[in-house]
Order: structure tokens, then C-alpha cells, then sequence
């Protein structure tokens, strides 16, 4: 398997997967099977392979307005080889309905849940976000996620369901990102910065941002009325400096809580929400990040 990857390293990042034979034949055959057995495109991030399905048959609103599902209602899951295992990390989006019938999906295929929390507030239906990971074959661990994934009503890529109803984005992206300081990207009504952090290994193999190890803002609204929601990643001592950075410029936080339950050193995540003008908004999340920046220690 390990020859198998380095060849897929060199070969295009988008691996592009119909259930077509001939699309699969480009990954290796591990990753082959694992992309077409899930059903959905992948591609290599950062060494790891990630697998992204939008929960665009959900219509979230919060507060009563309508959320662009590329806000932060995508589930995702990153396969990293090991030589000889597997290692897979994720985050499941799901309905409250669908919570239990995942967990004991993925627990046929011996795939763990790692956590199981909110993200927003307000948030009509209400969205649970469950954390998963797992070592193994990933052929079985592939097969159970599906499994997973059949218990909830997440929509095929090619169901074109996802972007019809997002509203426009009408933002200084370009402010945006000279307050914060680090580069975004627009796509599907929202505008996102997402931050790596350095220095968190599990089983003895460094995190990637691509494997969730980052602090990220996204944006949706006007100048003049934006919101704001996220996700720091913070060491134990970080963590209240960034609760009061966000405090003092009026963001709510939502939930503080881990992703995993392996890695070192020990890591926590914040997620909040925020409404106002958005450049005063990115200034806020600009003193949050400066008090959670560089590799963890």
C-alpha cells in the first residue's frame, strides 16, 4: 500500500471519482475503493486524502435567515497512510434523527466517535456535528462509514442540489482578509480564511490543517450586516484568552470542546458566532487568532 500512495502523490490532486471504473483507475487501488465505495470525489491535501459530502439537502437557518450550506454544514473525512494501516479522521453533519442510527453504523465497522456537539446557535433544524476516527483497513473502515452515510439523507455530488437558493456574497473580501491577515476563498454564497496549526501528532503522525487542525472564519452578509462563525483550535492555556478576545468584541461563543481523543498534545476547539459590520467583525476574530497562532506546544 505504502508504494501505492507515493504513486498517487504524483499523480493530479483532484482525484475525480464516478462509480465509472476508468475514474477510479487513476488513485491507487486502495484509495480507489475507498473514494468509490463512499461515492464522493476526493483529493490529496496535504498528504492526506479528503473526502468532502455538503449537507445541501438541509435548509439551515439561523436566527431565521437562510445559511449557505458551504457556511460550515459540510461533512468531511481524511485518510492518511501508515504504513500498514489506515488512518481516517472526520466530521459527520447530521440531523438530530440521524445521530444514533450513524453511531451504530460506524460501530460495526469499528470506527469511533470521537465527539458529538453543536456548532451554531439558533440553528433551525437543529445541526449535531460528530467527530469520528479510525485505524484500520480502509477498505472496511470506507464500507462502514458508508454504511453511515446511508442513515442520514446526505445527496450524491452529482445531485446539483447544492448553491441554488445561496444568497450573494457582497462582501470586502479583500478587507477581510488585510484585518485578519491571512488569505481566503469564496465559494457557495460564503468567504472563508482557514488557518493551520502546526505541532499536534497522533499516533505518532503530525495533524494537517487537511486532517482538521485549524482555526478558520467564514463570512456571509454585506459590509454592513455580516456574520461570522468558526472554529479556533487551542492549547489548554489559550483557551480563555481567546473566550475573552471574542467576549470584548461582542461575538458569542457557541461550544468549547475536543475533536479527538488521541492526540498530543492536548488540543480544544471553539466554535462561535458573531453579527455586525464585518470589518469590526474580522477585528474581533483577528485578536481571537493572535491569542491561538503558531505550532502548539
Amino acid at each position: 500500500m505504502g508504494n501505492s500512495w507515493k504513486l498517487l502523490m504524483v499523480l493530479p490532486l483532484v482525484v475525480l471519482l464516478s462509480l465509472s471504473t476508468s475514474n477510479v483507475a487513476c488513485a491507487s487501488a486502495d484509495l480507489g475503493d475507498v473514494a468509490k465505495i463512499l461515492g464522493f470525489p476526493g483529493q490529496m491535501d496535504e498528504g492526506a486524502f479528503v473526502v468532502r459530502f455538503a449537507r445541501s439537502d438541509i435548509k439551515v437557518t439561523i436566527d431565521g435567515e437562510q445559511m449557505p450550506t458551504a457556511l460550515g454544514f459540510g461533512s468531511w473525512t481524511a485518510w492518511k497512510d501508515m504504513g500498514k494501516d489506515t488512518m481516517v479522521m472526520g466530521d459527520l453533519v447530521l440531523l438530530e434523527k440521524e445521530v444514533n442510527p450513524v453511531i451504530s453504523a460506524l460501530g460495526e465497522a469499528n470506527v469511533q466517535v470521537t465527539a458529538l456537539h453543536d456548532h451554531f446557535f439558533y440553528d433551525q433544524p437543529r445541526i449535531m456535528f460528530m467527530h469520528i476516527g479510525g485505524m484500520g483497513d480502509p477498505v472496511k473502515m470506507a464500507q462502514g462509514i458508508r454504511s453511515a452515510l446511508d442513515k442520514t439523507a446526505t445527496p450524491p455530488p452529482s445531485s446539483g442540489s447544492s448553491g441554488s437558493s445561496e444568497p450573494p456574497l457582497n462582501l470586502d473580501t479583500k478587507k477581510i482578509e488585510q484585518v485578519i491577515g491571512h488569505s481566503g476563498k469564496a465559494a457557495g454564497g460564503s468567504f472563508k480564511i482557514t488557518v493551520g496549526r502546526p505541532g499536534v501528532k497522533m499516533h505518532g503522525v503530525e495533524l494537517t490543517s487537511s486532517m482538521g487542525l485549524n482555526s478558520w472564519a467564514g463570512f456571509v452578509g454585506t459590509d454592513e450586516k455580516a456574520h461570522v462563525a468558526g472554529d479556533v483550535v487551542m492549547s489548554p492555556k489559550e483557551v480563555n484568552p481567546v473566550i475573552q478576545a471574542f467576549r470584548k468584541g461582542g461575538i458569542e461563543i457557541v461550544a468549547v470542546h475536543n475533536h479527538m481523543l488521541d492526540e498530543l498534545p492536548r488540543v480544544f476547539f471553539l466554535h462561535y458566532w458573531g453579527t455586525g459590520p464585518a470589518e469590526k467583525l474580522a477585528q474581533t476574530v483577528r485578536a481571537a487568532f493572535d491569542e491561538a497562532k503558531g505550532p502548539i506546544k
